[in-house]
């Protein structure tokens, strides 16, 4: 290198060093750095507000789609978005409900519906779990959530949690927590779920509460077979001309309803086993026992 060039080279790093330690070069330094944090923030928050424009504007499937691109693989969303796709999304499932007082209330994953408030959570499978409160009759009552809809929004699949279907009717029958009515009405709105589920293309499995299929179903309790229970069902049997009351074995039982259906009783091993067969009439496990209520102890009891 030349002497012209050396000279050249320390002229270069004298100029840059009083840059370096000039203050004015150093605020104008710093002064570009918080310049793009800010346009990173900015572009990043419009980035949002365009998702949560897209997010009002999508209907069901798309909103569908971007759960499962943003809340099932966890992406890096603000809170509002997140909050806001599954308020959306929650809607659509809930939305037959919303002829009556659907609701969001003050918190932000529980809606409120005629007979029920309904609180949606994330699994750690980000499956959809929908969770049940019904209203009481007896203010000093109170009832509890109930998990009882899984829903899968991968595998497009519902599942219900049968033994909260038998909650519901022990807190009915036993805890006088709500009406027979109320049972009946929530039995109502929860198959209409089930319906709007199907109709939005998911598969839901067969269960207790589900009223489009008929009962023909095996039900196991924990409790023996009790004769003054069994001595209450002979009773009411033999006093209504439509049924009737058979022992067809060593503690077995046939109870035959109205609309030829029937119930067989059995016990085996100190549990109470029971078979219903609706004849193939429609109906739900709510819907059997809220109108043939001298059957419930034999499943529930206090």
């Amino acid at each position: 290198m030349s002497a012209k060039e050396n000279k050249s080279t320390e002229l270069k790093k004298a100029s840059q060093n009083k840059e370096e330690t000039d203050p004015y070069y150093k605020e104008k330094e710093q002064n570009h750095a918080e310049m793009v944090s800010w346009i990173a923030s900015a572009e990043k928050e419009l980035a949002d507000l365009r998702l949560r424009k897209t997010l009002l504007e999508d209907d069901f499937t798309e909103l569908l789609n971007e759960y499962r691109r943003l809340i099932v693989t966890d992406a890096a969303i603000s809170t509002v978005a997140k909050t806001s796709l599954l308020a959306y999304l929650t809607y659509e499932l809930l939305k037959p409900l919303n002829d009556a007082t659907l609701k969001q209330t003050d918190s932000y994953n529980v809606w409120e519906a005629k007979y029920f408030s309904i609180k949606y959570q994330l699994t750690d499978k980000r499956d959809l779990a929908l969770s049940f409160k019904m209203n009481v009759i007896d203010t000093r009552f109170e009832a509890k959530f109930m998990p009882l809809f899984l829903l899968d929004l991968q595998e497009m699949s519902v599942t219900v949690d049968e033994r909260q279907v038998l909650e519901l009717i022990r807190l009915w029958y036993s805890e006088k927590v709500f009406s027979r009515n109320q049972l009946t009405l929530i039995n109502y709105d929860l198959n209409r779920l089930l319906a709007n589920f199907k109709q939005l293309g998911f598969t839901v499995s067969a269960s207790l509460l589900d009223n489009t299929r008929a009962l023909s179903v095996d039900l196991e309790s924990d409790f023996p077979l009790e004769t003054n229970i069994l001595d209450d069902i002979f009773i009411t049997a033999m006093d209504a001309t439509e049924y009737d009351f058979d022992k067809i074995g060593q503690r077995y039982y046939q109870v035959k309803l109205n609309q030829e259906q029937n119930v067989y009783i059995q016990s085996k091993k100190n549990r109470t086993h029971l078979f219903i067969d609706s004849n193939n009439r429609r109906r739900s496990i709510l819907d059997f026992f809220t109108h043939y209520p001298f059957f419930v102890p034999l499943i529930v009891r206090e």
